[in-house]
Formats: C-alpha cells, sequence, structure tokens
C-alpha cells in the first residue's frame, strides 16, 4: 500500500472521531439548556463513515505495473548484442519496428554491427528489414559497412531489397561494402545478384569506390564481376 495514502486516510478518520465527539458535546449543552426552560429536544448525531474500502480505494492499493523497457534501451542493446534485454522487450510486447529520432530501428543497429542472432529474432518477431532511416538508409546497407557476410545473406533471404538505393547519396549495399573493403560481404551480395552497374548520385559505381580506397582485392572481385 501507498504510505502517503495510509497517512491520508488516518487522518481523516481522526478528524471524522473529533468532529462526532464535538457534535456529542454541543448536543449535550443544548439539552441541557433547553432543559432548563421545560423543552426538551434530541439532536440526531451524524454516523462515523464507513470503513469498508470503497472500489477506488482498492484500486488506489493495487501495486503499480512495471514500466517498459525504454526504447533507447532496447536500440542500446541491438547494437552492442545484449540478447537478454532484447528477449524480455519483445516479452513486453515491445514494438518491433519502432525506431528513434533519426528512424533508425533495432534490427538496423544490430545488423550495424554484425550481430545476426539479435537480426533473426527481431525478423523473426515481425521486424521488417526493408525499413528506412532518415537517410533512406536500410538494415542491408547497414550491415554490409562491416565484416558481415552471414547477417548481410540472412536479411537477403529475409527479403532485404538488394539493390535499394539510399535517399542522401544514392548508395547501395554493394557500394557501401566495396568502399569499406568488405570482400565477403561484396561477393554474398554478388551472389544473390546485386546490380553492380547501379551508379550514386555522382555517377560512382562500387568498383570505383573500392578503388579509390586502395582495396584492391575487392575491387579484383567486382572486375571479375562486369568482365563477359
Amino acid at each position: 500500500m501507498n504510505p502517503s495514502f495510509t497517512i491520508t486516510k488516518r487522518k481523516s478518520h481522526l478528524f471524522a472521531i473529533t468532529s462526532v465527539c464535538v457534535l456529542v458535546i454541543i448536543s449535550g449543552c443544548n439539552s441541557q439548556k433547553k432543559t432548563a426552560n421545560s423543552t426538551v429536544t434530541t439532536e440526531p448525531v451524524a454516523a462515523p463513515p464507513s470503513s469498508t474500502p470503497t472500489a477506488q480505494d482498492q484500486t488506489a492499493n493495487l501495486p503499480a505495473a512495471e514500466p517498459a523497457i525504454p526504447l533507447e534501451n532496447i536500440l542500446d542493446a541491438a547494437l552492442n548484442g545484449d540478447v537478454e534485454t532484447i528477449q524480455s522487450a519483445l516479452d513486453s510486447n515491445f514494438d518491433v519496428n519502432s525506431t528513434n529520432e533519426q528512424k533508425r530501428s533495432a534490427v538496423m543497429l544490430a545488423a550495424f554491427n554484425g550481430h545476426t542472432d539479435i537480426v533473426k529474432l527481431l525478423v523473426r518477431n515481425g521486424a521488417s528489414p526493408n525499413l528506412r532511416d532518415s537517410s533512406g538508409r536500410t538494415a542491408l546497407m547497414f550491415a554490409s559497412t562491416g565484416a558481415n557476410p552471414d547477417t548481410v545473406e540472412f536479411l537477403i533471404v529475409s527479403g532485404a531489397e538488394l539493390n535499394a538505393v539510399d535517399s542522401s547519396e544514392g548508395f547501395t549495399a554493394l557500394m557501401f561494402a566495396a568502399a569499406e573493403g568488405q570482400t565477403e560481404v561484396v561477393r554474398t551480395l554478388l551472389k544473390y545478384k546485386a546490380d553492380a552497374s547501379l551508379r550514386d548520385a555522382d555517377g560512382e559505381l562500387a568498383l570505383g569506390f573500392a578503388r579509390k580506397n586502395g582495396h584492391a582485392e575487392t575491387a579484383k572481385l567486382l572486375t571479375e564481376q562486369q568482365s563477359p
């Protein structure tokens, strides 16, 4: 029971009892005065309030509901690979497609660090692999920036848009992987027919990103892809 509620109830009851005593004393005085004047009058005394708790009282005494896990904590858990917190959030009916101010979801942040187990858990509980953040980037693009071929493959087979283009620079997942020299990710994307002929807003190919950043092995793989 809430302590402040208990104190309030006790004060109210004491006030009621005191009021009754005052009424009784006043009533007695009135009776004596009126008896002296040969007039007898009996004043009714108010009954003390019932101590039976009302439905409102009973509701007030119920324990407060446990607060939901804050979205910020869930997103941090996804980014850091904290499976336990993610599972607790799912058990609490967390909306798996909730996003922060940058419109980033838990599956995006888990994908960014290659936490495939969390990505699988979220997607299998309804998380969309095709949500876009404020720059138009998807979980597949996030995953493609790192050494995360398993995460990339899972997202693709789960329906991620392979050749989606962001709204900021016109980048694809393949371009992100090429720019970072993630050869195994590039290999995985090409395996599922990522389009290496797409160009960004400046007319650059994924191959150009690999070459500019000195990723010779990645550039070689992309060159072989373009050969007849």
